[in-house]
């Protein structure tokens, strides 16, 4: 798939128009390609069909320049902006506080092109002396600099997730187990490489197959029981065929994390076993391996989800038989965040609430943008009125799940709303998040101010 490929060159191609300073085309790329990365489906396909204008926010425009690029691997516009704005605007957008403007600004005022010129120039202090950034942006951003340099390498759960089970279903037919591990297994917010654990018969087969999959950008290793490739997109996945009677000791070993790992080993250190990716043992008799669960019994404990395992008290609560129990999805019964095409979302308000009823939500809140955040589509209190007639349209229509209406407001500099208080009186559901003005000093936090939010 390289739906999350085409989504960076829309990225990209969105930043460097607002560097030129291009209105409202820059909004447009950037919707379109976050409907592109959260796509289920391959892109590819939807172009063969001819229904690329059929993904929300991709109009005939952004359509060409998918066709071109996938026909040609290229995008001319894309090389054209390069020319003109030569940064590398994805590292560079990677520091904390630093947007498109102030890329341009340090482009055009220091030569800054990459992460090494920026750590230059404010090592040399030259970024404080530009108007509207200072020394105190100036320590923030060489701070940033080398975080900035770690997340390079790194991606969005969410993205990554359904690569990962699309490769697992692709494997199936050929293996007697399969699994996730590692970072992706215990769902961290972002995931340096995906781990997969298999067991099979025919494993040269396997890896014949997962090698060549169509996916596959380049083959970075290949053998009987290992394989790495790197995916379109950047990810690496990295799949191990390992024995039936070690699956689950392997499995508990590369899911990590390492710290609680280490925790673990203690515990059959202390009952005279050894751990390690091939079984528990006692002296050469595996005591248990075949099954993961099966090893933390061993041990005498709670058999510990993968979500929990960072070493965080869940080892010794799993010795008292006392840990928490974990949230499934299904037990998840409504959502009191979603925005909509009434603002910066993808979807209508109808197909919001029919997605919610597949996943067995008993009520959904629709909260998109309001005032004066226009960069998000924040609507006026008139275009909230008309949102409210559809919603109890809605509501008549689907009497089995309730449509809370919301809004989600900006918080001024000064602590305020930026809606009047018949608005906030007139809906069910109020967010209120901060949108600008990230940077401020203790000393901007006024009297007045203080005494109003109390």
């Amino acid at each position: 798939m390289k739906n999350q490929e085409i989504a960076k060159i829309l990225y990209e191609i969105a930043d460097l128009l607002e560097i030129e300073g291009v209105e409202f085309k820059p909004r447009a790329y950037r919707k379109a390609a976050q409907n592109i990365e959260s796509l289920s489906v391959d892109i590819e396909e939807l172009y063969k069909k001819g229904q690329l204008e059929k993904i929300p926010g991709v109009g005939k425009s952004i359509a060409e320049k998918i066709k071109e690029y996938l026909e040609t691997g290229k995008v001319r516009k894309l090389e054209e902006l390069r020319e003109k704005i030569p940064v590398d605007i994805e590292s560079l957008s990677a520091v904390e506080g630093l947007g498109p403007k102030m890329i341009k600004v340090l482009y055009e005022k220091l030569g800054v092109k990459n992460l090494d010129d920026l750590e230059r120039v404010a090592k040399q202090r030259r970024i404080r002396r530009l108007k509207g950034f200072g020394e105190k942006l100036e320590k923030k951003i060489l701070e940033g600099i080398e975080i900035a340099r770690q997340r390079q390498h790194r991606f969005l759960l969410g993205f990554v997730l359904p690569e990962a089970n699309a490769i697992m279903e692709e494997l199936k037919p050929y293996v007697e187990k399969i699994s996730l591990a590692g970072s992706i297994r215990r769902r961290k917010e972002t995931i340096g490489d995906v781990d997969i654990l298999a067991v099979s018969s025919q494993p040269e087969k396997v890896m014949d197959i997962f090698t060549s999959m169509k996916r596959v950008e380049k083959v970075l290793a290949k053998g009987i029981t290992k394989s790495s490739v790197r995916l379109h997109g950047g990810i690496q996945v990295d799949l191990r065929i390992v024995g039936k009677e070690s699956f689950g000791s392997a499995l508990q070993y590369f899911t990590g994390s390492k710290e609680h790992n280490i925790e673990v080993r203690k515990i059959a250190i202390k009952l005279g076993y050894k751990l390690n990716e091939y079984g528990l043992f006692k002296g050469f008799e595996r005591i248990a391996g075949r099954d993961e669960k099966e090893v933390y019994k061993a041990l005498g404990m709670q058999w510990i989800p993968p979500e929990l395992r960072e070493n965080r008290g869940e080892v010794e609560a799993a010795l008292n038989k006392s840990l928490p129990k974990i949230v499934e999805y299904d037990e998840v019964k409504g959502d009191l965040q979603m925005h909509t095409k009434w603002s910066d979302g993808a979807n209508t308000i109808e197909e919001m609430v029919i997605e919610a009823k597949k996943l067995g939500h008993k009520f959904i809140a629709i909260t998109d943008h309001v005032g004066s955040l226009k960069i998000a589509g924040g609507m006026d209190e008139e275009k909230v009125m008309e949102q409210a007639k559809e919603i109890e349209k809605l509501r008549e229509r689907f009497d089995d799940i309730y449509i809370f209406h919301g809004i989600e407001a900006n918080i001024m500099k000064d602590g305020s709303l930026d809606v009047s208080n018949s608005l906030l009186k007139q809906v069910d559901v109020v967010l209120a998040s901060v949108h600008s003005a990230f940077r401020m000093e203790e000393k901007d936090d006024s009297p007045r101010n203080k005494s109003d939010r109390k």
